[in-house]
């Protein structure tokens, strides 16, 4: 199957691989070359596939950098300096972490409440009946 970002001509092959009725009008000494030429374009193909093809999450911890990046500059360019926008901006994120810690603490409480309760009622689920047969463990 041929790569799918290949341009292709009009027999639909890819315009940087020649037709095969082109090979046999070649003579030995071309054939040869033709087939290395051939080998090398894959292997070059390959090589720019795979400097292209980027983690979708690299690229958004890339883009959330450059914004954070042209958030600062932008908030240095508003107040004229970069120590006057860096103490709003630090000024900002204290505000919004007092407001977010209630909420996260009882959030994380919510969460060992019911991790308790799942871990009593998944030790009673385990816990042998009075009917059972005693295991005999020396065996």
């Amino acid at each position: 199957m041929w790569p799918r970002s290949a341009r292709h001509g009009r027999e639909g092959l890819p315009l940087n691989v020649t037709h095969p009725e082109a090979a046999e009008l070649a003579p030995a000494a071309d054939q040869r070359d033709i087939e290395l030429a051939y080998e090398r374009g894959l292997h070059e193909g390959r090589d720019v596939e795979r400097r292209r093809g980027r983690h979708p999450v690299a690229a958004l911890l890339i883009g959330l950098v450059a914004v954070a990046g042209a958030v600062i500059l932008g908030t240095a360019a508003w107040y004229g300096s970069f120590g006057k926008g860096g103490a709003v901006v630090d000024q900002k994120l204290s505000v919004v972490a007092d407001r977010a810690e209630p909420g996260l603490r009882a959030a994380a409480g919510e969460a060992g409440e019911v991790l308790a309760g799942a871990g009593a009622s998944l030790e009673a689920a385990t816990q042998p009946s009075d009917s059972a047969a005693p295991i005999d463990e020396a065996h």
